[in-house]
């Protein structure tokens, strides 16, 4: 089993998470303040594979010590990316954030 996580930057982290735990957080940030307003979620295989995510839907994708900007455009794509990173699918998401 792959090692996951997930950090919001109010100092919540919870070990070997799910999807469920990422619609929580996306629900959880949408709720919070601007500066507690983001959370990331970590994938580690070889390399720490780490999407994180600001209240104003702006990321940072970070994989292979690679860091990525993007923009998204609703929660709905967020959500998208992160299964993808549960899946360790970093080169769909790749594709999508470039």
């Amino acid at each position: 089993m792959t090692e996951n996580y997930i950090q919001y930057a109010s100092g919540y982290q919870k070990d070997n998470i799910d999807e469920e735990d990422i619609v929580k957080a996306i629900s959880d940030i949408q709720s919070m303040d601007d500066e507690h307003g983001a959370f990331w979620v970590s994938v580690i295989t070889a390399d720490e594979n780490v999407i994180e995510v600001n209240k104003d839907l702006s990321l940072f994708v970070i994989f292979e010590g690679q860091q990525t900007r993007y923009q998204a455009t609703h929660w709905n794509e967020v959500t998208e990316l992160y299964k993808l990173l549960l899946l360790e699918k970093f080169d769909i998401i790749t594709s999508k954030v470039k």
